[in-house]
């Protein structure tokens, strides 16, 4: 075409990118001012005439589709011309891109004849499979086929169990060791698919990636490795593994026939295996028969027997009571704020002692603090002292003597602040308003103490906790959330109600094991003192009172019956 100065042949790639697929007249030609024409002929799906000015370049685009789908688009860059000219042009490009329409639809035409040899290939393994009813025959009739259909030295079919995979079958083989070195690895291979829920080969064909391929690389030993994971209903039933002796990779085409017959053949093996398996498979059907029968109008005797066998079930159990598990209980204060020494020192006073009603801020005792006075004096004056030596430093220009003077001023400083903050913690003062549970120290006055050790324990006098001591028999039964009732020795004629609030773990507590069960008491305006001691009873359900009488005897018979048999 005459006066073309450039041109341009988009096609699609990747799904809806378009990119260059040849310019003209060169490949390095500079053809960016075609791309606005280029978009908007794309975009709008129809030809464009694009002009910058009157008597500039003119940028005609001509879109290029098949089958309502675009494929690309071509653009040329062509002198200022008449409107008939240009129109001319675009019934030039009209009629010169159906070759590259017919090019697009034999590639279609040799897709789908593709896809259809690969469906065939699947229906036909389907077919073969079909014929077996038992899974093992069908897993070495498919490897077998499909080891001679598409020419590899093995194929193997594996199954998953429980998030691992199982070797169920390999071609021309009727047994296998299922504990070599070779099964193993062969089983690797396949979790790797089958937890990337992906089709691997290795080597990698130069189509695209095959994800990791570590085990399939171990496997390999110098021969082409492809792995298909058959899915159904979302879930990777299985893995099917082929194998060739070149070290070609599978191509593209190949993977795409795995992929294909395994999608028509999960959905039998799925089937096959639910009837392999006794619970999940033949077990359900006899129910369902079972089911049948019992709706058969022909059979009243199987409804009548099953009748009679309800009401005596249901007559064995029909007075019932309510169960209850007792356990001894004790009161507990709901917090219990420990008070411990600050630091190694002298106890000088000890106003109260366990049993004494304190006051938030009231003091509790008071450590010895006349070292720590002598201390804080004596870090002071070591403060001054290195001041001193700073300043000299400094009016003698003295950078170093300086520098370190000063790192002893900041360590005097550190030190006294911790002196002092002992000094600030040698009084220790209740922290809330409550009872004090243990700690006597009024017999001890001038005696050293150590860091940390616990000098009081102190709890409030309005919230307490009740702590019920069930046997380990009766555990199973209680759960948190349940309710109860605790009569305690000191109220014997009042029962308390309360909710249990968590099961803790066991403990040995005269020749038993007991768990320590946390419950909240409904009332908090009880004048209860921690340690008071009763008996809680937990609510857990109705039960039969043949049951409840009965249980604990039943209970120690089978575990007598455990312990004596063989």
């Amino acid at each position: 075409m005459a006066d073309v100065r450039s041109g341009l042949l988009l096609l699609e790639q990747d799904g809806g990118t378009y990119v260059p697929a040849a310019i003209w007249p060169l490949a390095t030609s500079e053809v960016s001012h075609l791309a606005p024409a280029a978009e908007a002929c794309l975009g709008e799906r129809r030809a464009r005439i694009l002009r910058a000015q009157p008597g500039a370049l003119v940028v005609v685009a001509y879109p290029i589709e098949v089958d309502g789908r675009m494929q690309g688009a071509v653009v040329l860059d062509l002198s200022e011309r008449a409107e008939a000219a240009l129109q001319l042009v675009l019934r030039q490009l009209h009629w010169g891109i159906g070759w590259l329409e017919v090019l697009f639809l034999r590639r279609s035409a040799l897709h789908d004849a593709e896809s259809l040899q690969r469906a065939r290939t699947a229906l036909d393994v389907l077919a073969i499979a079909a014929e077996h009813e038992a899974l093992q025959p069908l897993a070495m009739a498919v490897v077998n086929d499909l080891a001679s259909r598409f020419a590899c030295a093995r194929v193997s079919l594996g199954i998953d169990q429980r998030g691992r995979t199982r070797l169920l079958a390999m071609s021309h083989s009727a047994f296998f060791e299922k504990k070599s070195q070779f099964v193993a690895a062969l089983e690797n291979a396949m979790d790797e698919a089958l937890d990337q829920r992906r089709s691997i080969a290795f080597p990698a064909s130069a189509e695209g990636d095959s994800g990791i391929a570590v085990a399939h690389r171990d496997l390999a030993a110098g021969r082409a490795v492809c792995s298909v994971v058959l899915t159904s209903r979302g879930r990777g039933i299985g893995v099917l593994t082929f194998e060739r002796n070149e070290a070609t990779p599978f191509a593209a085409d190949e993977r795409r026939s795995f992929e294909a017959l395994a999608t028509l053949l999960a959905p039998l093996l799925e089937s096959k295996i639910a009837l392999h398996r006794w619970f999940a498979g033949r077990a359900v059907d006899r129910l369902r028969d079972f089911r049948r029968h019992l709706q058969d109008a022909r059979r009243p005797g199987l409804r009548i027997g099953l009748a009679i066998a309800a009401l005596f079930v249901a007559g064995t159990v029909l007075l019932d009571g309510e169960y209850r598990v007792g356990a001894r209980a004790v009161v507990e204060g709901e917090v219990q704020r420990a008070a411990v020494a600050p630091f190694d020192g002298f106890v000088r006073e000890a106003p109260v002692r366990a049993g004494f009603i304190v006051k938030q801020g009231q003091t509790l005792a008071v450590l010895d603090e006349r070292d720590l006075l002598v201390e804080r004096q004596r870090w002071l004056s070591e403060r001054e002292q290195h001041l001193a030596r700073y300043r000299d430093g400094l009016a003698k220009h003295e950078r170093a003597n300086a520098n370190v003077a000063l790192a002893q001023v900041r360590e005097a400083e550190a030190q006294l602040a911790l002196v002092e903050e002992k000094l600030s913690r040698a009084t220790i003062v209740a922290p809330f308003d409550g009872v004090v549970v243990s700690g006597d120290l009024s017999q001890l006055l001038g005696s050293p103490v150590e860091q940390g050790k616990l000098l009081f324990e102190v709890a409030p006098l309005d919230a307490y906790r009740v702590i019920l001591k069930v046997e380990d028999r009766d555990i199973r039964d209680v759960r948190v959330g349940q309710s109860g009732t605790l009569v305690l020795a000191g109220l014997a004629g009042e029962a308390l109600d309360f909710a249990v609030r968590n099961v803790s773990m066991a403990e040995a507590e005269d020749g038993k094991n007991v768990f320590r069960v946390e419950a909240q008491l409904a009332r908090s305006d009880l004048k209860l003192r921690p340690g008071m001691e009763g008996v809680g009873k937990i609510s857990v359900g109705e039960q039969s009172y043949a049951w409840i009488w009965t249980h604990r005897l039943t209970d120690w018979l089978r575990m007598q019956a455990w312990t004596w048999l063989p």
